[in-house]
């Protein structure tokens, strides 16, 4: 009879398999080069396009790296749609689950791997998007206007990532079809959640319950919004309906990205590993 180490160790090898082959897969579908493209051009932009139009930079490198940012919520939410909207409904939908599902490894170990793998490829495009712009910002300011607050957004948006995908993956494990769970998972954060909190600013409710908002901090730690981070905090302005303008607290706000992330995960998990594989 195998130990519980045994066994924690046998799940821990199949599950660096499924990684390894699931970024393989991810690299051969050209779905990691296709992201890993975007992130390298979409921060070049900010930085070369200036130049050209006889525009001067911002004032601060934190002023700089909040414009070239701006795009970041947009990259990690197309990243975990392109990675994970397929990664649980394809085995039952393509049916090849009847071919991996029997094979000396748990169910379980499977569907971790292929988590773990959208969340590398995501924080893989989040990375060289960060990368990029602080080059840009070494070579426009120096090394040293490069502070802490800049580290700070590249943790926050690993974490919002983490939320994103597992979000998706929740839904690929309740829909049958890849297409749809990609679909309502990227609507869901790039439409559904922003005009919910949209609504719920028009009635003064502070939306500090939607990770969406709670990505706004990507940005607000580089000082790209004049809320500050008290929790319900009113801002000067409002959103283009009228009502009031909410900024995310800093430790509510991951509290939220880290809640979604976790329980999203579980939940598709078990609903993964009770899906059944329809005649």
């Amino acid at each position: 009879m195998s130990t519980f180490k045994e066994d924690v160790s046998t799940d821990m090898r199949h599950i660096s398999l499924n990684v390894a082959f699931e970024l393989k897969k991810h690299w051969k579908k050209k779905r990691l080069p296709i992201v890993m493209l975007l992130a390298l051009v979409l921060p070049l932009i900010f930085y070369a396009v200036p130049p050209m139009l006889d525009v001067e930079y911002a004032d601060t490198a934190n002023g700089f790296a909040s414009t070239n940012l701006g795009f970041i919520s947009l990259l990690i939410v197309i990243s975990a749609a392109m990675f994970t909207g397929d990664i649980v409904c394809s085995e039952f939908e393509n049916r090849t689950g009847l071919l991996l599902f029997p094979t000396p490894q748990r169910q379980n170990s499977i569907f971790v791997g292929k988590y773990i793998a959208a969340l590398l490829s995501t924080w893989m495009a989040v990375a060289i998007y960060y990368l990029i712009t602080m080059l840009g910002m070494a070579q426009i300011y120096g090394m040293g206007d490069i502070d802490i607050e800049f580290v700070k957004s590249f943790l926050l948006a690993l974490i919002y990532s983490a939320s994103a995908v597992s979000i998706i993956y929740f839904f690929s494990a309740l829909m049958k079809r890849s297409i749809t769970s990609t679909l309502v998972g990227f609507f869901s954060l790039m439409m559904i959640m922003p005009i919910i909190t949209t609504v719920l600013s028009v009635g003064n409710v502070d939306p500090w319950f939607l990770v969406t908002h709670s990505a706004d901090l990507i940005g607000d730690v580089l000082g790209s919004s004049s809320g500050g981070f008290g929790p319900g905090q009113v801002g000067d302005g409002g959103p283009a309906f009228g009502g009031a303008s909410f900024s995310p607290d800093f430790y509510v706000g991951i509290a939220v990205m880290m809640a979604y992330a976790i329980g999203f995960f579980v939940a598709g998990l078990v609903i993964a590993n009770r899906k059944k594989m329809e005649g």
